[in-house]
């Protein structure tokens, strides 16, 4: 039966993992390694899940526990010599009540019979556990509930969005993927068209393209953005080809001047951009 999802509270399971990893002597800065070691996981999706910003799993909520020896009820917020806790089982679950159904964690303990009064039971339907108040005659597979959490999705920083516009994937890729290591949300666009489409109805914090599109430079496209309703985003403007005379320089001063734009070379130090994008948004 599967519980790998779950809505419990990312930011409170994230600081109760930290805080076990800095009880057992690991610091700080070698947490978030650690916690890819054990869910073998990439460096980003670590850094996000000790931050709190990835939802985290039943599953990799027991792995956890299970590495440093420690009970996954420490690791969810209920206390291990609370009433049934040591039999119990926390799993992803419907709480109906009526027609109303809401998806909570329920702590899942032993069957119940007829000399076992239970307030609330859960019975196992295919790959979901339902949860209903105990009434009248139990089915044979009705299960104690000990505990039963709903958490309501907890309120978040919202991540600028940025528009990443170029035609070399490798370079958009790198851009990405730095972007969003650093706590923005990249949308990337391969071409120039595909951007001014999805203007007409996405907004975005920020714009970083490159100059040239085969004969088409992307002059047109930061009008668009100037007029666009987020008139004011920052556009950083890239190019490789000042020193090859593919780009024109004096187009480029000209745009840089017309419509308040930044230029970097290509290839760009992404460190440097980024700093520069997070001060423009208030962001840093």
């Amino acid at each position: 039966m599967t519980n790998d999802a779950t809505s419990m509270d990312s930011l409170a399971v994230a600081e109760r993992v930290r805080a076990l990893m800095t009880k057992r002597g690991i610091a700080k800065r070698q947490q978030t390694t650690e916690l890819c070691r054990i869910l073998e996981l990439s460096f980003s999706q670590g850094h996000r899940k000790l931050r709190g910003s990835s939802p985290w799993t039943l599953a990799q909520i027991r792995k956890v526990a299970e590495a440093f020896n420690e009970p996954a009820a420490q690791l969810v917020g209920m206390a291990h010599d609370e009433p049934g806790v040591a039999e119990a089982s926390a799993r992803e679950a419907l709480l109906c009540i009526g027609p109303a159904e809401w998806p909570c964690i329920a702590w899942i303990g032993n069957p119940v019979n007829a000399h076992r009064y239970a307030e609330y039971v859960a019975y196992p339907r295919g790959d979901q556990w339902r949860v209903v108040r105990a009434e009248g005659a139990l089915a044979a597979d009705a299960c104690e509930v000990v505990k039963i959490e709903i958490h309501p999705q907890r309120a978040q920083d919202r991540r600028p969005v940025v528009a990443v516009v170029d035609s070399d994937r490798t370079a958009a890729e790198a851009l990405r993927a730095y972007l969003e290591q650093s706590g923005f949300s990249p949308v990337v666009h391969e071409s120039l068209s595909d951007f001014e489409n999805a203007l007409r109805t996405q907004t975005f914090d920020a714009v970083v393209t490159d100059w040239l599109f085969g004969d088409e430079t992307a002059a047109a496209a930061i009008e668009a953005v100037r007029r666009s309703r987020q008139s004011a985003a920052p556009v950083f403007l890239l190019t490789g080809e000042l020193l090859t005379g593919k780009a024109s320089e004096s187009e480029i001063s000209d745009v840089i001047r017309r419509l308040d734009v930044s230029c970097y070379e290509k290839p760009a130090r992404l460190a440097i951009l980024v700093a520069d994008l997070s001060k423009r948004l208030g962001f840093a």
